[in-house]
């Protein structure tokens, strides 16, 4: 039976670096994610979190960096979401309905879950409050992306603006969602969808501590592209929170 003191070895296990050559007992990604990761030794970590930065390239053309940091988070999740669930397969947790065949389930963090999400802003029956509480960005979150000194800026800043009750959402003209979704990696490298970013995101991509998803998003009317407008949803820590302007934080 995985526990949560079984992944946090695993996740030590991960970080560890060693002089001598290590044998990998190897994986099979349609086995229960229990069996694969409980007692997986550090080289047949490493090989699950580069199968999930391949598989995720392959199908969501999302290419990210692999560092040891990076396949520290993957693994971190996969153990969290493998706690909740062990008996499904890496390819079930990774792949989401890709990889099943199971309708409804959307590969946690892919850009198709980021729509999901948005899209729930446009049924009238959604509670926004609870919607927008949601996303609330924890400390934590916040440390998660960026690095200090403007993560504890960000800190402050969003403690005073994001506070419970607050909410967004379309306002009664809008019918659609436009969407650009990419990676804190790809930002930082300079990629041209950093154009599709505010242009403050130009210098703050030097703060950025992990490579996650990150989405603007607007709400509009169908066929156009400009309405209402956010940025910083970022996946972290195995959800969804919004982290928006980050740059207005650096004078403070």
């Amino acid at each position: 039976m995985l526990t949560g003191k079984s992944i946090l070895s695993a996740i030590a296990l991960s970080a560890i670096v060693t002089g001598a050559p290590v044998n990998s007992q190897g994986f099979d990604p349609r086995q229960p994610c229990s069996l694969i990761i409980g007692n997986a030794d550090e080289a047949t970590l490493d090989q699950v979190g580069a199968w999930i930065f391949g598989y995720l390239a392959a199908s969501e053309s999302t290419v990210r960096p692999i560092s040891r940091d990076n396949l520290n988070v993957i693994i971190r999740n996969l153990g969290k979401r493998c706690v909740k669930d062990q008996t499904a397969s890496l390819l079930e947790l990774v792949g989401g309905d890709k990889a099943s065949g199971e309708a409804g389930k959307t590969a946690p963090g892919s850009e198709s879950d980021a729509r999901t999400l948005l899209m729930r802003f446009f049924d009238p029956g959604e509670d926004l409050v609870a919607l927008t509480g949601s996303l609330l960005p924890k400390p934590e979150d916040v440390r998660a992306v960026y690095r200090d000194p403007l993560a504890s800026k960000m800190i402050k800043t969003y403690a005073a603006a994001l506070k419970p009750g607050v909410k967004f959402g379309p306002k009664p003209e809008h019918d659609d969602l436009y969407m650009v979704y990419t990676t804190t990696g790809k930002l930082a490298a300079g990629d041209l969808v950093l154009d599709e970013f505010p242009g403050g995101y130009k210098q703050i991509v030097q703060y950025f501590k992990a490579d996650v998803p990150i989405v603007r998003f607007k709400f509009v009317k169908k066929g156009e592209t400009l309405g209402l407008a956010f940025d910083g949803l970022v996946y972290v820590n195995d959800h969804w929170v919004i982290l928006p302007k980050p740059w207005r934080s650096l004078d403070q």
